[in-house]
């Protein structure tokens, strides 16, 4: 494998490293006058490719129960890499998927139950495991909250007792529950601050009379999960 016929003897060459991937490269120069005057590496070093994350690479908020493309670049002939997610910043990791075709260059994720602010995904080469990325920095997988009553239109009289009810994805342990009084522009009144996210919650309505209301619910933990 010829690098170049007659390079200038300066001392030094720059050289654009080719798909060849291989364990025992050496280089040899030679005289181009003179055959039998020649050098090659003393030790064997190595060509190999590259993997980069470009998606997710910090500060997403993913869903649980979402489908979302982590995405990444291939330099170099890798054939397979394996897909590890962690939710600690990287000191761990669990396993999203193996084998997976390097050329693919996405694959849809289907996001696992597990809340964290210091999640990270790593892709690894199958055949040589030193060949790695990782995410540049933390994202998020949480849950989601969706309020289905009071939802719009509905017509509540003092004093009565009513149900708020939702539904949600992941392990939202528990939630808080306010209310406005003016479309939703603040929402200075709480209902309870705390309680289990079960799906229902008993209101008793308070006087408090206004044809602008509106309730909000929000993860106790994540005010931005609402």
């Amino acid at each position: 494998n010829e690098i170049d016929a007659s390079a200038d003897n300066t001392g030094s060459y720059s050289w654009t490293i080719p798909n060849d991937i291989s364990t025992t490269v050496k280089v040899k120069i030679s005289d181009v006058n003179d055959s039998a005057s020649y050098d090659t590496s003393s030790n064997n070093f190595k060509i190999r490719g590259s993997l980069r994350i470009t998606a997710p690479n910090g500060a997403e908020s993913w869903i649980v129960d979402s489908s979302e493309n982590i995405t990444w670049v291939r330099n170099g002939s890798i054939a397979t890499v394996k897909l590890e997610y962690s939710t600690d910043g990287g000191t761990t990791y669990d396993l999203i998927d193996s084998s997976i075709t390097a050329t693919d260059l996405s694959y849809a994720w289907t996001i696992p139950d597990d809340i964290s602010s210091a999640v990270r995904v790593k892709i690894t080469n199958e055949a040589d495991s030193t060949i790695f990325d990782a995410s540049d920095s933390d994202f998020a997988i949480k849950g989601s909250l969706a309020l289905t009553s009071p939802n719009g239109a509905e017509v509540w009289v003092v004093s009565d007792a009513e149900a708020i009810t939702w539904t949600y994805t992941g392990s939202i342990a528990n939630v808080k529950l306010d209310y406005s009084t003016n479309a939703g522009l603040t929402y200075p009144n709480p209902i309870i601050a705390q309680t289990p996210c079960d799906g229902a919650h008993g209101w008793t309505i308070p006087d408090d009379i206004s044809e602008t209301v509106k309730v909000r619910i929000s993860d106790f933990t994540d005010d931005t999960v609402n």
